[in-house]
């Protein structure tokens, strides 16, 4: 019975939370579970994407074992080629809306610019995907727990996973079909 109301409890609270910021999507496509959906959800009420401030409160984002396939993208505003391969993303979440694929976006946007620069970034375009602000700017204490291959922090890099199948990619996405094939790789 503690269980349902949990369920009931959580449901009603994301239910709120979709209405806080009206005009902006809420829907991440069938997100895995109730933990992916947690850190999808803005914890700032001024802003329509999660602030974390530290990589080990988003960790877990890269490690699902729930048969579902995770396209993890790094990117910032002011870097071109992170821009120029966003909307291949963006292709490949509305093309397999209905299977068992997500793609996340983690922001890696300086502290400063995650509620300015970010924030104008997110509602002019408008993002359909899911984005996470990470500011840990200490970014040689964790990029390797990302992937050992990534060494300097550079970006864009995209991680694909599926359980134990890992796919990682440093620098930019040429096309919809290259983005396509490095999913296959792990399907």
């Amino acid at each position: 019975m503690k269980f349902l109301s949990y369920l009931l409890s959580l449901a009603l609270v994301l239910g709120l939370a979709n209405c806080a910021t009206p005009g902006v999507s809420k829907d991440y496509g069938t997100a895995g579970n109730a933990a992916v959906t947690a850190l999808l959800t803005p914890n700032d009420p001024n802003l329509p994407y999660p602030i974390y401030a530290g990589y080990n409160e988003i960790e877990s984002l890269l490690q699902q074992n729930d048969g579902r396939t995770y396209v993890i993208n790094f990117w910032a505003t002011w870097c071109r080629p992170c821009i120029s391969e966003m909307p291949y993303f963006e292709q490949l979440a509305r093309e397999t809306a209905n299977k068992d694929l997500q793609v996340i976006m983690i922001s890696l946007d300086r502290p400063g610019d995650v509620r300015t620069t970010l924030k104008d970034f997110y509602n002019n375009r408008p993002m359909t995907l899911p984005v996470v602000a990470l500011t840990d700017d200490d970014f040689r204490s964790w990029v390797r727990r990302v992937d050992g291959g990534w060494t300097n922090g550079s970006i864009p890099v995209t991680l694909i996973y599926r359980g134990g199948l890992r796919k990682f990619n440093r620098g930019q996405i040429s096309s919809y079909s290259e983005l396509e094939g490095l999913v296959r790789t792990v399907q």
